[in-house]
């Protein structure tokens, strides 16, 4: 690569002037008028040389000059700038053969084994059962879906992970939704995406109601309350089938979008498995009840307190990624 060899080429001039230097920056400069890489050796060395910065940064140029006649690596120009900054301008016989290598090496062009043997998880996307499928999920997606790429394009073991939410208040909002629209009740014949569109037409609804009065709001959070408990056969039955169609059309997007995810941790799941550490705990001292709440007393550890289950018996977000451990 062109920076390692100018990394390299710069290190051997300066210990010809008598200059040590383990580590120089050589960096792209904000402007490229100032050429494609630059650095800032001239300024850090001046004072060991008991030179000025700019006559330093001169001799510098001058000996990779000369070095440069021996050996051709892509540089067209070198100049002096400022108080003593070098840079340096790449030929068009760098990019030239740079862009034929590309063309030669096509998909694998830059493919490497940095990260050989190592075993790396990204998780990414995370959408919510009962929601629509938005621009926030899609650009997460787009990240991470990038970074594992990334990775294994440089040799690594990639686990493709995602967390999507599959309790929760949102999700009694869309059941009470559904309920205020069962006419509209989707048939088993109905297309997938028109399904969808029920559910986020039913979150809609049951977001904007339970903002609008007390007995709504108590409406939704006792249904809230009868899924968390599953009690309710009726309820039982709207949220298997809502959440497999939500699932499902995740799994038709992520099949356009060229992901496809290796593990899935759910919240629904990993929150029971957080409940049975807080319940261990709960009998160790770790965790207390507070007003019928069960917290953690985090001041003692310089945090704070954090609940983990409500005085409803409801968990938190922190009961379900504890369960993730």
């Amino acid at each position: 690569m062109i920076k390692e060899k100018l990394d390299g080429l710069i290190k051997q001039t300066l210990k010809s002037l008598g200059i040590e230097a383990k580590e120089i920056l050589l960096e792209h400069p904000a402007d490229l008028a100032h050429g494609d890489y630059s650095t800032n050796v001239a300024l850090v060395y001046a004072k060991e040389t008991k030179m000025k910065p700019k006559e330093l940064a001169e001799s510098i140029r001058f000996a990779l000059l000369k070095e440069l006649a021996q050996d051709e690596i892509g540089i067209s120009k070198i100049e002096v700038a400022g108080a003593g900054f070098i840079n340096f301008y790449l030929s068009p016989k760098f990019f030239a053969d740079s862009i034929a290598e590309i063309l030669a090496f096509g998909e694998n062009f830059g493919k490497n084994e940095s990260r050989k043997d190592e075993k790396v998880m990204v998780e990414y996307t995370d959408p919510n059962t009962f929601k629509v499928f938005h621009i926030g999920h899609l650009m997460s997606n787009a990240i991470g879906e990038s970074i594992a790429r990334l990775f294994e394009f440089s040799g690594a073991k990639v686990i493709r992970t995602c967390y999507p939410s599959d309790v929760g208040l949102h999700i009694a909002k869309a059941v009470w939704g559904v309920f205020q629209d069962k006419e509209n009740y989707p048939s088993a014949g109905t297309s997938l995406s028109a399904k969808t569109n029920f559910l986020g037409r039913a979150y809609v609804a049951g977001t904007k109601a339970y903002e609008g009065g007390e007995s709504t709001k108590k409406e939704i959070d006792e249904i809230n309350q009868k899924l968390f408990e599953k009690s309710d056969l009726e309820l039982n039955k709207i949220y298997d089938e809502g959440r497999k169609w939500s699932l499902d059309h995740f799994e038709e997007l992520y099949k356009k979008l060229g992901t496809k995810f290796d593990y899935y941790f759910f919240e629904g799941r990993e929150g029971r498995d957080g409940e049975k550490i807080v319940s261990e705990f709960l009998k160790k001292g770790v965790f207390e009840k507070s007003d019928g709440a069960v917290v953690f007393r985090g001041e003692k550890y310089g945090l704070h307190t954090r609940v983990f289950i409500t005085s409803q018996g409801l968990p938190t977000y922190e009961i379900k990624e504890l369960g993730l451990n």
